[in-house]
């Protein structure tokens, strides 16, 4: 797949026979997003395209309501791969691109550099300046200019309420991955590279591959949680405890933490990616060592029950 990260770097020479681009923000890449990726790429013979932003537009706009995030940019390009794209313009959403007014967007852009053919989009999605652009402005410069739009309707999640970056983003940040994973299609994860810790839970008998410095994805609530831990392609049942050790350190940093079961090997200076299946329970404070080690068995043995498969 293609990376274009500037406007001027689209070439309208490599798109001879015309494009299907998808635009939006494409946060976390939901089943929504993937409906809409999936008719893009069954738009062949044309090249099919996201067109999105290396940034939330709100990180600009009104960076006071600017969420984090549920994909980083390397997790987002890697999704589009998979699923078959062709080409990602993925820009930095700056004032100068803000100041650009949807129907110039439209001519200069999807037209102009992607030579567009059909244009996929969400109901909701809006561009250009002030966010005046939208699929009714989309239909009649379609009509005037020569491509097709293609509005993908909202997708349920269980019932009426449609699934969204800020429903899921709301679901992991209450822990609730299960419902986090319903609307992903997939096992909501974070991944980064395994650093030195205090080497307690090998004391203890656990020993954990401790993710340190810029972690990808976003992180659950605090808990400990059955999931699965990926390294190299190969993924691990593991029992994650994401948080504040409030037996040992109650106001330590908070870490992701994940003991991989029946795994042995130095994982030091590793990236892994850290998937998960299940809340388990909240962080608690023992007692005694006895007591914590004696919960610590029973997260394994409740872990490897859920990931058994």
């Amino acid at each position: 797949m293609r990376i274009i990260e500037t406007l001027e770097a689209i070439d309208p020479a490599d798109f001879p026979e015309g494009s299907a681009v998808a635009i939006g923000k494409f946060d976390g890449i939901h089943l929504g997003h993937r409906a809409i990726l999936e008719r893009v790429r069954g738009a062949a013979p044309l090249r099919s395209v996201v067109f999105t932003f290396a940034n939330n537009p709100l990180s600009l706009l009104r960076p006071e309501r600017c969420p984090r995030p549920l994909t980083s940019r390397e997790q987002r390009i890697e999704a589009f791969e998979t699923a078959g794209i062709d080409c990602c313009a993925m820009v930095e959403f700056d004032a100068d691109l803000a100041a650009i007014p949807a129907e110039e967007f439209v001519e200069r852009v999807l037209v102009g550099r992607l030579n567009a053919k059909l244009v996929v989009l969400g109901g909701d999605f809006r561009f250009g300046r002030g966010g005046a652009g939208d699929p009714d402005l989309l239909r009649r410069m379609g009509e005037r200019l020569g491509f097709s739009v293609d509005v993908v309707g909202w997708v349920t999640d269980e019932g009426p309420q449609q699934v969204s970056s800020s429903r899921i983003r709301e679901v992991i940040l209450a822990g609730d991955v299960v419902a986090a994973t319903r609307m992903l299609g997939r096992e909501p994860s974070v991944r980064g590279e395994v650093v030195h810790g205090d080497a307690r839970g090998r004391e203890l008998g656990f020993p954990t591959a401790n993710l340190g410095g810029r972690i990808e994805g976003l992180v659950p609530a605090d808990g400990v949680y059955a999931g699965r831990a990926v390294i190299g392609g190969v993924a691990h049942p593991a029992a994650i405890s994401v948080g504040v050790n409030l037996t040992f350190e109650p106001d330590g940093e908070p870490r992701v933490e994940a003991y991989l079961l029946d795994f042995s090997g130095d994982l030091y200076g590793e990236r892994i990616e850290v998937r998960f299946a299940e809340r388990l329970r909240g962080m608690e404070r023992f007692d005694s060592l006895d007591a914590l080690v004696a919960q610590m068995r029973t997260d394994v043995e409740r872990t490897r029950a859920l990931t058994r498969s």
